[in-house]
This record gives C-alpha cells, sequence and structure tokens, in this order.
C-alpha cells in the first residue's frame, strides 16, 4: 500500500487538468501508409500554481509540510478537477446543475428516514434526471429538470450519471442548451449507460504523483508561488493506496 494524502487548504491561482495519450507513428517505406499505436497507459497530468499569501497567507507553509509528507515523491497526492472554463462561471451555474444527497445524525449516529416501508433520501439542491443513449456515433445524456431556455453545460466540463448505485463519470463535448421544457442533450466523451441523478460540471478526482518538487524564494515585497506538476498513479501500479488527510 502507498500513502496518498489530501491536498492542503492553499489558493491556487493557476492550474491545468489534461489528458497525456503517448502513441508510436510509424509509415511505411513502400506505400508511406501511416501506422499508429498507443506506446503507454492514458494518464491524466495535472498543473497547479499556488499562491503563498490568498486564503491566510499560510501557502507556503502548506507547501512546504506538503513536499516533507510527499518525501521526494515517494508517497502520492489526490487531487481533484478545477474548471476546465472560467472558474467563475463555473461556480454561478453549479446552483442549477447539482445537488448532492444530505446525511442525517443525531450526535455520532446516522438517522434514516423511512415512508410507507421505502428509504426517504433528502437532497440539497437542484435535482436532475438523466438517461444515457445514443446520437449516430456519439454517446448522451438526456438531462431533465434544467431551467429551461439556459445553458446547460460547457465542452470540457464534467458530468455524473449515479445509476443503479454506481457513479459513472463523462466529459461534456460540446455547448448544449436546455428547452422550454428544461431538457438537453449532453454529448459526453464516455460512452455512460442506465438511468439516474445527474450533477454538470462537478469534479474528477483521481491519484498522482509529483513530477517535480518545486522550491520558491520569498521576496521582500508581494505573493510568490510554488508551481507543481503531476502525473496520474493508478491503484494497480503501486499495490493499493492508503488515504491519509493531515490537514482536518
Amino acid at each position: 500500500m502507498t500513502l496518498v494524502y489530501a491536498w492542503p487548504p492553499v489558493g491556487v491561482v493557476a492550474s491545468e487538468w489534461t489528458i497525456d495519450a503517448p502513441v508510436n507513428v510509424s509509415r511505411s517505406l513502400i506505400t508511406g501508409a501511416r501506422r499508429v499505436s498507443a506506446t503507454k497507459r492514458r494518464r491524466r497530468m495535472v498543473a497547479i500554481e499556488v499562491s503563498s499569501m490568498a486564503r491566510g497567507s499560510n501557502g507556503a507553509g502548506y507547501m512546504e509540510m506538503l513536499k516533507r509528507y510527499l518525501d521526494g515523491g515517494v508517497n502520492l497526492i489526490r487531487l481533484e478537477s478545477r474548471p476546465v472554463n472560467w472558474w467563475a462561471d463555473a461556480q454561478i451555474e453549479a446552483t442549477g446543475r447539482q445537488s448532492r444527497e444530505v446525511q442525517w445524525r443525531s450526535g455520532s449516529d446516522d438517522v434514516s428516514w423511512d415512508q410507507d416501508g421505502g428509504e426517504v433520501i433528502w437532497i440539497d439542491g437542484t435535482l436532475l434526471g438523466g438517461v444515457a443513449g445514443s446520437d449516430d456515433m456519439f454517446p448522451t445524456l438526456t438531462v431533465s429538470g434544467l431551467t429551461p431556455n439556459r445553458r446547460a453545460a460547457r465542452p470540457g466540463e464534467f458530468v455524473t450519471l449515479k445509476a443503479g448505485g454506481a457513479v459513472q463519470t463523462g466529459q461534456v463535448v460540446r455547448e448544449a442548451f436546455a428547452n422550454a421544457q428544461g431538457v438537453a442533450v449532453l454529448r459526453t466523451f464516455e460512452a455512460l449507460t442506465g438511468s439516474g441523478i445527474v450533477n454538470i460540471g462537478i469534479s474528477e478526482s483521481a491519484v498522482f504523483e509529483a513530477t517535480s518538487i518545486p522550491r520558491a524564494v520569498q521576496p521582500l515585497n508581494g505573493d510568490w508561488s510554488y508551481s507543481w506538476h503531476f502525473s496520474q498513479v493508478f491503484e494497480d501500479e503501486v499495490g493499493g493506496f492508503e488515504e491519509v488527510d493531515p490537514w482536518n
């Protein structure tokens, strides 16, 4: 098992969340035909720039402690994606496109709600329903419950479909708008299956290794930053993950 640390509560001023898919390209000496094949596993690649002075001016301290926990790259980090498009739009649009299940507790005990012998699920936010399908050769997700005649999703945003207790994640290919009935058809890169609860504009989560450990010099005046670069690590490559959060 490899230790996987949570990301500390720091101010991120720039970020990138993308995919690296290395390929090998060759050509026939006789016909010039192009042959392409994948050479390595496809991985998420992340770049993050952290402000030392944002969120209470504790960024530098958190970064130095994170460096110690990562131990030069021996240990790993769990990261969540930040909006691909402008972050301010994502915050404004989240209200009408996301919901979460409310967990009730009494002291240290979980409280469940039942009605007529069935469990009652409490939801906070805007509850959206979705049905996976296809449009010619492209996967789709038909979403209902949206604000009528408004933008439903932007290209590059992540969307989840909770169907049958399992949560599937896809990425939106193109801009989509809801019709007068609050229904929109999202074209997704991944093929989802089933029907259930939908959230649009959520974060994707994965585990990474730091490909370089940053150093940052504090100036006499003004902010300074730590620039990180990460490459995804899969659980089967390290014999399992043990998740740790030292910041709570």
